[in-house]
């Protein structure tokens, strides 16, 4: 019988010490208080309810918008009544174009 060698596994603290923490949009994307601005040929939609911001394609927008109310005269602050992405629930929304 041969002898087995465990040559190719590494060491749990040679794994340790070789990664180095990098936080590529993690937390702190999950608790940074920045705005939300859409990038070109995007929308941001923010709602009034969950107070969530998502950015989505025009495309997109247009499913969730129809059927949808526009009063930008009269509800200023959040002038559309459609379905927010975020929350799944129609509710006032503020939609930026870009």
């Amino acid at each position: 019988m041969s002898q087995t060698s465990f040559d190719r596994v590494r060491t749990r603290a040679a794994d340790e010490r070789s990664v180095a923490p990098v936080d590529v949009q993690g937390k702190s994307a999950l608790f940074s208080g920045a705005a939300v601005t859409p990038s070109l040929g995007s929308v941001a939609i923010t709602c009034s309810a969950c107070h969530n911001a998502t950015v989505l394609p025009y495309a997109q927008v247009l499913r969730y918008a129809l059927p949808s109310v526009h009063l930008p005269v009269i509800r200023r602050p959040y002038p559309s009544w459609m379905r927010c992405p975020a929350c799944a629930q129609r509710h006032w929304v503020r939609i930026a174009f870009r």
